[in-house]
């Protein structure tokens, strides 16, 4: 054989013999390579979201500590379950202040569709008197430290051309929010 048959031959030999380790080692270690990075990138990702989960959380904890102060302000917008009574009354204090006549229907069954021991009463107040004694009857109940959301408002007269010190009369439908005691709250949540 020639050398240069020899040269061909080794040369072939070598190609092949690359070939086989590419094939065989470096490619199968490249695709585990390109698996492992995309694992590491998709971990990489869970942890960002975890640590922007975890910033949330403190965040959130670090605000409720902040506003922990002030529940009893929240609290107080409330009718104590079993304190309606005193409700009505001040309702009815601010009516006899303005010179007001009133009728206050508040339904005693407590619709309980919120959770932590709260629920609204369905509230409707059917109120007469004049114009400026009104206009101040209003004020004073958007006064109280009470929440009362009003859904419907109806104001009407008896008289076509009404004066000043003419009765009208309006109607409040809506609902005022009640809750429990926050003693028997806090025992049942502990």
């Amino acid at each position: 054989m020639s050398v240069r048959k020899k040269i061909i031959i080794s040369v072939l030999v070598v190609i092949i013999l690359i070939a086989g380790i590419v094939y065989t080692v470096i490619l199968p270690t490249v695709n585990e390579i390109r698996e492992i990075s995309q694992a590491v990138y998709l971990e990489r990702v869970d942890l960002e979201k975890k640590y922007l989960r975890g910033q949330l959380l403190r965040k959130t904890i670090e605000d409720f500590d902040k506003i922990k102060p002030e529940q009893n302000k929240l609290t107080s917008i409330y009718i104590i379950e079993g304190e309606e009574l005193r409700f009505i009354t001040e309702i009815e204090n601010i009516a006899n202040r303005n010179n007001i006549t009133q009728d206050i229907k508040l339904q005693a069954e407590r619709n309980q569709n919120f959770r932590g021991g709260t629920g609204s009463l369905p509230l409707e107040l059917v109120s007469s008197g004049n114009f400026i004694n009104v206009m101040q009857y209003l004020r004073d109940i958007e006064k109280l430290g009470y929440y009362f959301n009003i859904s419907n408002l109806e104001i009407s007269s008896a008289k076509q051309n009404q004066g000043v010190n003419d009765p009208i009369r309006i109607n409040l439908k809506g609902s005022v929010y009640t809750t429990t005691r926050p003693e028997a709250a806090d025992e049942d949540n502990g």
